[in-house]
């Protein structure tokens, strides 16, 4: 008898795409509030949901999750921006993304929705997502940038840590991950390249068979701030 059954491949289904790191083109989608559940511990955690349309991608969501700390932490470099601080950078990148005017608002305090002026000092997580959906959702379909960077679980997406304090003290941007125009620093174009010549590791030159040190083997520098995922 023959070997060959052309039914073995009934149902066969093509791999899903696989997201490439760099610099992409976009659609905005939208920006709502979300939950998100551990499946670690089953504990449920807030997210603002970035949605984008990602040329030769297809659909791309990321969650921010909602910050459980304003303090700043200290380096040998000098202060780290606190977990609030990196959420708020975000939020700016994103309206400054869709439409300057909407953060020059923002800087003079003349945030307006249906003619009434907004208070925009003092929100709670709900309401600054509901905020932020209600200002960006005239601009769903429009055309951007968006920058996805090689993350140590393997996948790209985009980066965790937008915010930088400047000698002075102010808060700064590190790095756009959305927008127009978007370029690469030096950092970012490091990770990149290093993922791209990444080898498979070999497990017997790590103790025991461990993971320990995977992302030095790969030659990925570890981001030293607090991490934003709360699990």
């Amino acid at each position: 008898m023959g070997m060959f059954d052309l039914t073995a491949t009934a149902g066969v289904k093509e791999a899903g795409k696989t997201l490439s790191a760099g610099i992409h083109n976009a659609k905005f989608n939208g920006v709502k509030f979300n939950t998100i559940t551990s499946q670690n511990n089953g504990n449920t955690y807030n997210t603002m949901q970035l949605a984008l349309d990602v040329e030769g991608y297809g659909e791309f969501t990321h969650n921010f999750f909602e910050p459980t700390s304003n303090e700043r932490s200290e380096s040998q470099f000098g202060q780290n921006p606190s977990q609030v601080e990196h959420f708020m950078v975000a939020v700016r990148e994103i309206l400054d993304a869709l439409d300057p005017e909407i953060g020059k608002k923002i800087d003079t305090d003349t945030v307006e929705v249906k003619g009434k002026h907004v208070n925009i000092k003092n929100l709670n997580f709900n309401q600054l997502i509901k905020l932020i959906e209600i200002l960006t959702e005239p601009y769903v379909g429009m055309d951007l940038q968006v920058k996805l960077i090689p993350q140590s679980n393997g996948f790209n997406a985009i980066p965790g840590f937008p915010a930088r304090i400047t000698k002075t003290g102010a808060l700064g941007i590190a790095t756009r991950f959305i927008g127009h125009d978007l370029v690469l620093n030096q950092s970012e174009q490091k990770k990149i390249d290093a993922a791209n010549n990444a080898r498979p590791t070999n497990m017997k030159q790590t103790e025991s068979g461990s993971v320990e040190g995977l992302a030095e083997a790969l030659g990925i520098e570890e981001d030293k701030s607090d991490d934003d995922l709360p699990f």
